[in-house]
């Protein structure tokens, strides 16, 4: 059963070699490689072009340029030739048997309609290696149901998806959207020896940006799905209540806030046992990653009560 891989790429130029290299040594080759640019300006397409050039099977380029990555799935799809379509972000790597064991889980499950691979991560900063450490952890006790299907890892049958594709109004979050979508009529399943590595944000700015998105959406999804995982708003409301309590009892409250990410660190570091020198900085993702994420809900829910 062949299976395409779709590579969605935005100024990809660090990483987009090793993602790319990966495929090429695949035990179970893809029938073909379609890369999504959404208009890269750095050498990106120039490594797709040298990756081509070398490949066994069929490289072929489609453009986005709106800056929107479920259109970028889509555009995937509808190139794609074979019935299965994994996806595989652009500063992931694949492991040799990636596209083997996503295509031995859709053969062994007849009628599922999605499939998500496992996803270990990788980091090209001490900072990165700290954000892992703590989101691994979370990924481990506190993900379940059709959350274990991330979009940097994943493949779909399109056959069944009879035409259903990603919401193009969900500019983040899109994967879980879609599946969550797609899970109400047919089947899904995760291929745990589906391996990718996939990397953390490399510095504090990065990382806050994607939490804020990330709770700006998790609040999104909810209000569509009704889904609610208490642990997703918990920074917003020790961050509400800490300053509630503040104004009335004492400033010193205040520091409930940061206390939060003290525990956090606390935990992980007994659950996981990291180097001690990760310390310092798995403190600070978490004080950027609760500070991101309570912003994001706090920003969503106002929009809304103004506008669902």
């Amino acid at each position: 059963m062949p299976i395409s891989v779709v590579v969605l790429t935005l100024n990809s130029a660090r990483t987009i070699d090793a993602c790319l290299d990966s495929l090429s040594t695949q035990r179970l080759p893809p029938a073909e490689v379609i890369i999504v640019d959404d208009g890269s300006t750095d050498a990106t397409l120039a490594a797709v072009a040298a990756f081509a050039a070398r490949a066994t099977v069929p490289v072929r380029i489609r453009h986005n340029g709106g800056r929107n990555i479920a259109r970028g799935r889509n555009i995937g799809m509808a190139a794609a030739a074979s019935r299965l379509v994994a996806f595989l972000d652009s500063d992931a790597v694949a492991d040799a048997g990636w596209t083997e064991a996503l295509v031995a889980a859709f053969r062994a499950r007849p009628g599922t309609a999605v499939v998500g691979g496992g996803v270990v991560a990788a980091y090209a900063s001490a900072f990165a290696a700290a954000v892992a450490c703590n989101d691994e952890a979370v990924r481990e006790l506190a993900t379940s149901g059709v959350l274990l299907v991330s979009g940097c890892n994943m493949a779909v049958d399109t056959h069944l998806l009879a035409g259903q594709t990603f919401d193009e109004r969900w500019v983040h979050a899109e994967d879980i959207e879609f599946v969550h979508r797609v899970s109400d009529r047919h089947g899904w399943a995760i291929a745990p020896a589906a391996v990718v590595h996939h990397e953390s944000r490399v510095n504090p700015r990065s990382y806050f940006r994607q939490m804020y998105r990330y709770g700006l959406w998790k609040v999104r999804y909810t209000a569509r799905t009704g889904h609610v995982r208490a642990v997703d708003f918990v920074p917003s409301a020790v961050l509400a209540g800490s300053a509630a309590l503040a104004a009335v009892v004492s400033p010193t409250l205040l520091l409930a806030f940061p206390a939060l990410s003290v525990v956090e660190t606390l935990f992980v570091a007994g659950y996981r046992r990291p180097p001690a020198r990760l310390l310092p900085l798995m403190l600070t993702g978490w004080l950027v990653k609760n500070t991101g994420w309570g912003l994001g809900v706090f920003v969503a829910v106002a929009q809304q009560a103004v506008r669902p």
